[in-house]
C-alpha cells in the first residue's frame, strides 16, 4: 500500500485531474471530499468517451429506447462534463488496510480496476495498485525460491555428511544459503572435513563453522569405529 496518496476532490477540473496524472505517471485518482472521504474515482478511461474528442457513446436506438433519462443524463454529464465529481467513477470500490493481497488482487481481477482505495475509519489513508500487488507477488516468489535453495542445500549436504564416518555427530542448518554447522568431534581434522563438504555443496554462499572439538567423555555417542 502507497501512504498519503494523491487525490483530487470533486469540484477539481478535469484538466488539473490529468495533469497531475500525467505528472505522476498514475492512470488513476481517488476523489475526496472536503473530510477526506472518498466519493469516487477518475480514471484513464473516464476521459476516453469526451465530447471535446468526438468520442462521446454513441447512443444506440435501443439504449435510447430502454435506458432511463437519468442513465442519458449521466451518459450526457460524463462526456461534457468539466468537473471532477461530474466525469468520476461513483461510488468507488475501496478496502480496508487489514485486507490480504490475495483478497485485494482477487477484487481488482473481478472489479476490473487498477487501483484501491485503502479507507480506514471513513477516511483514505492509502491505495493499493496493481503494481503493489506486482511487488508482493515478486518478493513471496522470491521467499520462495530461497526456501527451495536453502531447502535443496541443506539435503544435499546432509547427504554428503551420511556417507562419511566422521559426519554422524555433525547438524546442518541453511539459512539464505548461509551454511551453519554444530555439533562435537574428536579431531580437528573432522572439523575441517566438514567445512570443506559445506563449502562444496552448490548453492552456498558461506559457512559458519560452529563445530567443537571435544573429549570422549563429552561426545553424544560413541565414536563411529569404536
Amino acid at each position: 500500500m502507497s501512504s498519503d496518496p494523491i487525490a483530487v476532490g470533486p469540484s477539481a477540473k478535469i484538466w488539473e485531474a490529468a495533469n497531475v496524472m500525467l505528472d505522476c505517471g498514475f492512470s488513476g485518482l481517488p476523489v475526496v471530499d472536503d473530510h477526506e472521504h472518498v466519493v469516487g474515482v477518475i480514471s484513464e478511461s473516464d476521459f476516453l468517451r469526451r465530447g471535446e474528442l468526438r468520442t462521446e457513446t454513441a447512443q444506440a436506438f435501443w439504449r435510447t429506447l430502454f435506458s432511463s433519462r437519468g442513465a442519458l443524463a449521466e451518459d450526457y454529464a460524463k462526456a461534457f462534463g468539466k468537473e471532477v465529481g461530474e466525469v468520476m467513477t461513483s461510488p468507488a470500490v475501496v478496502v480496508e488496510p487489514g485486507m490480504t493481497v490475495k483478497a485485494a488482487a482477487a477484487l481488482m481481477a473481478d472489479s476490473g480496476i487498477k487501483r484501491l482505495p485503502v479507507v480506514e475509519n471513513d477516511r483514505i489513508v492509502g491505495i493499493v495498485t496493481r503494481s503493489d500487488i506486482m511487488r508482493t507477488l515478486i518478493k513471496q516468489m522470491a521467499a520462495t525460491a530461497m526456501n527451495r535453495i536453502d531447502a535443496d542445500i541443506k539435503g544435499g549436504l546432509e547427504a554428503e555428511l551420511a556417507r562419511q564416518r566422521w559426519g554422524d555427530t555433525i547438524t546442518v542448518s541453511v539459512d539464505a544459503t548461509v551454511v551453519t554447522l554444530e555439533g562435537r568431534v574428536l579431531d580437528a581434522r573432522e572439523k575441517n572435513a566438514a567445512r570443506v563438504a559445506a563449502e562444496n555443496t552448490i548453492g552456498v554462499t558461506k559457512v559458519m563453522d560452529r563445530i567443537l572439538i571435544v573429549g570422549f567423555p563429552e561426545m553424544p555417542v560413541s565414536p563411529p569405529g569404536f
